[in-house]
């Protein structure tokens, strides 16, 4: 089977999808072939292209209406925008792609492919089953337009939400978020302490894809006051030559700056406690680890809704402010039967084998 697999937005939790998914593909004897939004403009697009892609073209739910006249919309004062400008081409270049891959299969990571890949339909022949990857435990929107065959979804529980926006039922088939190998580590906490070089017997707490990482830190240091602890914090600036996160906590040695490229889930171990953006793949890493979890406050609906479906199961612990996710935090890493419960309430909700099941299906037309 040859499958491509489209992402949107270049984000670590979109190649993270894409890399489980090719693994899992290919354990099946499968060829796969993952391309982004991005590539599919060409590697010489101009930085204004790229920018409207990635600021309004991906953000827009309908993003690709301009694409039902066929490529010759022009708007009322005959002069085509950015926008259409940076669909137009990517249209073409994908439909170039679908009509000499011979693919089986496209999965669409995003909903930006999954409108375009739904507009070239109606008007490109080609037999490729065409398939959602949803990452977020909430109801995507605008997904009832697309009419694509399959629509893989994080949880059995967002079945009734979508079949209520236009979704027939058998097209949603739950499965969990795809997540690959490298996300988990086997190490107990105080061989990855040990590691780590992180001091056995003191609090840790890992802060992980939060907006302004130094603005997080800072709202935990104001709870802690003078306790000790160790906050381990990803953020990009760690890969800075002149790291200035580094400078600003460098009198602070409770502070340590982690590189998204370092061993992250190897410092997911060894930590008590994790604070994250109630994105699908960070939150679904943390439950599958089993591991104390507070979502930082929400960036977008999406995020909103992902912590009301932790927070309501007892997966969770959510937040509207990082003054208050920090109070969680300290409240819960010092509360022992209140973490163990909610590890119980995390157990068998989410899924480490999403990625398996999604293959399966596609060979076999069942998860299980």
């Amino acid at each position: 089977m040859r499958t491509l697999i489209l992402t949107g937005p270049e984000t670590e939790e979109q190649h993270a999808i894409a890399q489980a998914l090719k693994a899992a593909l290919a354990a099946r004897g499968g060829n796969s072939l993952s391309v982004g939004a991005r590539a599919l403009l060409g590697q010489h697009a101009p930085l204004s292209q790229t920018t409207a892609l990635e600021e309004e073209a991906l953000v827009s739910p309908r993003a690709f209406s301009f694409l039902s006249a066929g490529g010759s919309f022009q708007r009322a004062e005959k002069r085509k925008s950015l926008v259409y400008e940076v669909n137009a081409l990517y249209a073409q270049n994908l439909r170039t792609l679908l009509t000499e891959g011979e693919f089986d299969a496209v999965l669409c990571l995003h909903r930006y492919p999954a409108e375009a890949i739904a507009a070239l339909r109606k008007t490109l022949a080609f037999s490729a089953r065409c398939c959602f990857v949803s990452a977020d435990f909430a109801r995507v929107p605008f997904l009832e337009e697309t009419a694509l065959d399959v629509y893989f979804t994080s949880h059995a529980d967002l079945t009734g939400a979508y079949i209520r926006c236009g979704l027939p039922d058998k097209k949603i088939v739950p499965v969990g978020v795809p997540l690959p190998a490298s996300y988990f580590r086997s190490e107990e906490r105080e061989d990855a302490r040990t590691l780590l070089s992180l001091p056995q017997g003191t609090l840790c707490y890992l802060i992980q894809s939060a907006p302004d990482p130094a603005v997080a830190v800072h709202a935990m240091l104001d709870c802690m006051k003078n306790a000790d602890g160790r906050i381990c914090v990803v953020t990009p600036e760690a890969d800075a030559p002149r790291n200035p996160f580094t400078a600003r906590f460098s009198g602070d040695i409770r502070v340590i700056p982690v590189a998204p490229d370092d061993e992250v889930p190897l410092y997911r171990n060894a930590c008590d406690l994790l604070l994250c953006a109630p994105s699908g793949v960070a939150s679904e890493a943390a439950a599958v680890s089993g591991m104390p979890l507070v979502h930082l406050p929400p960036r977008n609906d999406l995020e909103r809704e992902t912590a009301r479906f932790f927070a309501a199961r007892g997966m969770s612990a959510a937040s509207k402010t990082l003054s208050e996710a920090a109070q969680l935090a300290l409240s819960l890493v010092k509360d022992s039967e209140a973490r163990a419960q909610m590890l119980v309430c995390q157990w068998g909700v989410c899924r480490a084998d999403a990625a398996e099941r999604i293959a399966r299906y596609l060979h076999e037309g069942k998860t299980e």
